[in-house]
Formats: structure tokens, C-alpha cells, sequence
């Protein structure tokens, strides 16, 4: 069942010079200030875009056979419905997107219909809260939020904080990857003007230096090997900077050392940037679950923002 309002409706939306023209915001209502609609009211204002909210309410009803005979299943399906969509017009306020809203309630499995419902409204951003795994299933599979941002096929933006003020200091995870480059392009195109910093982990694991060091490599030896790979990777990352791209504020570079994710998750914690961006690198669904993903540890531990861009998003 879908229920579709439309409180602003303004033809100049889809102007052509604006690059992010439609937001789809996924939110959960499980606290009476959702992050999700602030920021994705503030992105909207920001870029002119139309906007549209959908909150999905799964179907318990028409399934709790404890249910006394006498209530209507529907009946109370359709009055979570209202309540969800009062909550939502009550969040949002008068103060309304040139772009127009549009909220979408509808009954099924959470990730499913969000997905569907961002392809079908052609988003070019998915917004979503970080959520938490409720059930066994959801903490090997993934919660809500984990799963969508594996099929979604716009970039999406997990959002965590409560400002409301635009993006000041973004941090892009590079390795040079399609799905980095990528990322790079979205947080560009959604920020704005936001400082923006290029970030490349250098990771030599630690059982390949132990095995260095068993087959007789001098530390000093070592020690120049890992100074040679952060070389080369500033290198690349100043040979990427070089590339007519056209930027609006020229991207800054850090080269950090140790293990990806928890490097990542240290740098959202930092309090120096306030949305970070990654691409996601396709793996089979056995190694997700058994083995994670760096993408699948930011998303558990970032303290700030986090912008993903999977291998089905890429243009």
C-alpha cells in the first residue's frame, strides 16, 4: 500500500545546472528528531532538488495471530500509516524545498522497498539513518542500512550527525579504485564548497612483515619499503589532483599508515571532518559475512557522516 502526499509543487526544479536533483530520504521515525530529514531538508535547500521522504512499516499486523479477533488488521495498518506520515509532516515544518516534497509510506521489507522506491524515483542521493542490527540474521547479513548501501545504485549517504549547516571538511578514502573516483565526484558534487581532503591508507600487513623479517629482510630494508609505497602513493595521489577536473576548492592530501577501516574510523572521530566518503568494492556474500568488508567497519564505527558509493552506482 502506498501513500503518496504532495506538499509543494514548482516546475523550475529540474533546472539544468543543478547537478543533485533528486534527494530520496529513507527514515526510520524511532526518535522524535531524525537526523535523516534535517540534513535532507538542508541538502534539498541547498541544491534546489525535489525531495522525497519514505518511511516503511513492516507488515506485523496482518502476521501477529495474537491479534483478538475482533481488530482489524488493515484497519490498524492504515492508522500507523497516518500517524507516520503526521510525524513526518510535523518534522518537516513550513519551511520547504524549492524542489517540492513528497512522502511515500508503504508496507514490505525495509531495504527492499527503499531500493526500489529510489530507483523508481531516479534519486541521484539516498539518504539513510546508520540503523542497528536487531536480530542474529541482521548481524551476519547486515542491517537495513548495510545492505542498502551493497545494491543501492546512487550513492548513499549515511547520516549520523545532527547539524543541519552544510558540509565544512569532507575526507575521500582514495586507492585510485573506480568506485574511489567515484566517490570523490558525488562528495564533490554534494558539498559544494566544502574543504575537501584526499585520504590513502598505506597497509603492510603485519604476517607479511613478520615474514620479511623470517626470511632474513634487515629492518632498515623494511623501513625503506614502506617509505617507497607511501612515496608512490603520494605520487598518485598528486597526479590525480593534477587532472582537469575543474575543482571549486583545490583538495588537499594525507597519506595515512596502519589497517584501512581503523584508520578511517579514527579520522570520522578526529572532529576534523565532518562527512567521509568511500566506494565500496564488490565481494561475494560468503566473504561479507565471514570476513567484513572496510566499507561494512566504517559503516559500525564512523563517528560522523559517511558517504558510500557502491560498484552498482558507479556511472
Amino acid at each position: 500500500m502506498i501513500q503518496s502526499s504532495r506538499l509543494l509543487n514548482q516546475a523550475h526544479f529540474r533546472e539544468s545546472n543543478v547537478s543533485i536533483r533528486t534527494i530520496v530520504a529513507a527514515v526510520a521515525l524511532e526518535t522524535d528528531n531524525d537526523p535523516v530529514i534535517a540534513r535532507a531538508m538542508q541538502l534539498a535547500r541547498q541544491h534546489g532538488a525535489r525531495l522525497v521522504f519514505i518511511h516503511v512499516i513492516e507488515d506485523v499486523f496482518h502476521r501477529d495471530e495474537a491479534l483478538p479477533a475482533s481488530v482489524d488488521a488493515a484497519t490498524l495498518q492504515r492508522t500507523a500509516e497516518q500517524a507516520a506520515g503526521d510525524r513526518i509532516r510535523g518534522m518537516i515544518g513550513d519551511a520547504l524545498p524549492q524542489g517540492g516534497v513528497d512522502i511515500i509510506l508503504e508496507t514490505g521489507k525495509p531495504y527492499e522497498v527503499i531500493h526500489e522506491i529510489a530507483q523508481r524515483e531516479q534519486a541521484d542521493i539516498l539518504l539513510i539513518g546508520p540503523g542497528n542490527a536487531r536480530s542474529v540474521r541482521e548481524r551476519v547479513f547486515g542491517s537495513t542500512a548495510d545492505r542498502l548501501v551493497r545494491i543501492a545504485t546512487s550513492p548513499v549517504l549515511v547520516v549520523r550527525g545532527a547539524a543541519v549547516i552544510p558540509y565544512a571538511h569532507v575526507s575521500v578514502a582514495m586507492d585510485f579504485s573506480a568506485p574511489a573516483r567515484a566517490a570523490f565526484e558525488a562528495a564533490a558534487r554534494l558539498a559544494g564548497q566544502a574543504e575537501m581532503e584526499l585520504v590513502h591508507m598505506v597497509e603492510i600487513p603485519l604476517t607479511y612483515e613478520q615474514a620479511m623479517l623470517k626470511a632474513g629482510t634487515p629492518k632498515m630494508e623494511i623501513q625503506r619499503y614502506r617509505r617507497s609505497k607511501v612515496s608512490a602513493a603520494r605520487r598518485q595521489l598528486v597526479e590525480f589532483v593534477t587532472e582537469p577536473r575543474g575543482f571549486s576548492v583545490e583538495p588537499s592530501l594525507r597519506i595515512v599508515q596502519g589497517e584501512a577501516s581503523a584508520a578511517l574510523v579514527r579520522l570520522s572521530r578526529s572532529g576534523r571532518t565532518d562527512l567521509l566518503a568511500l566506494g565500496l568494492h564488490s565481494r561475494n556474500k560468503m566473504a561479507r559475512a565471514l570476513l567484513g568488508s572496510v566499507a561494512r567497519r566504517v559503516l559500525q564505527g564512523a563517528a560522523c557522516d559517511l558517504l558510500v558509493v557502491g560498484a552498482k552506482a558507479l556511472p
